[in-house]
């Protein structure tokens, strides 16, 4: 009973595996972004481990970068409970609980063309986050087949 309640109560420590994911800075990030030498598209995972949603989510990820990464699209994660001034240069919210951590932006060539949760995550009710989830909104199986049919 007590572990019970100890489970309830207490946080899942985060998950601490990378997989292929690279921890970045937001200097390093930019520099990357306007690098042209580097791959096509980044997807970046922006969480605090003090946000419960970032904690349960925490091993989808690094899974995703495992299953997917190869030269035409790279992983990479910016803490921003210890970066807090990037929110706002990426437009994330930290107020109001965090509601909008995790983030994921999807760039290519260095330009934003996605992200999950979108602007607007208020308006609409908060998903879970999962790697099928992930996968879907990026269309990541489509950049592997991109990578392995060469385009």
């Amino acid at each position: 009973m007590l572990q019970q309640i100890v489970y309830l109560l207490a946080q899942q420590p985060a998950f601490s595996k990378l997989g292929t994911a690279k921890k970045l800075t937001p200097m390093q990030l930019e520099d990357l972004l306007s690098d042209g030498t580097t791959t096509k598209y980044w997807l970046v995972e922006f969480y605090a481990c003090s946000s419960s949603k970032c904690v349960r989510s925490s091993r989808c990820f690094p899974e995703l970068s495992i299953t997917y990464s190869n030269s035409l699209l790279s992983f990479g994660t910016i803490d921003l409970g210890l970066f807090p001034n990037a929110a706002a240069k990426f437009g994330i919210s930290l107020a109001g609980g965090m509601s909008q951590l995790p983030t994921y932006i999807l760039f290519e060539k260095g330009v934003e063309v996605s992200r999950f949760p979108d602007f607007y995550v208020d308006a609409a009710p908060s998903l879970p986050v999962t790697k099928k989830l992930l996968c879907q909104h990026f269309e990541l199986d489509r950049l592997l087949l991109d990578y392995i049919n060469g385009s």
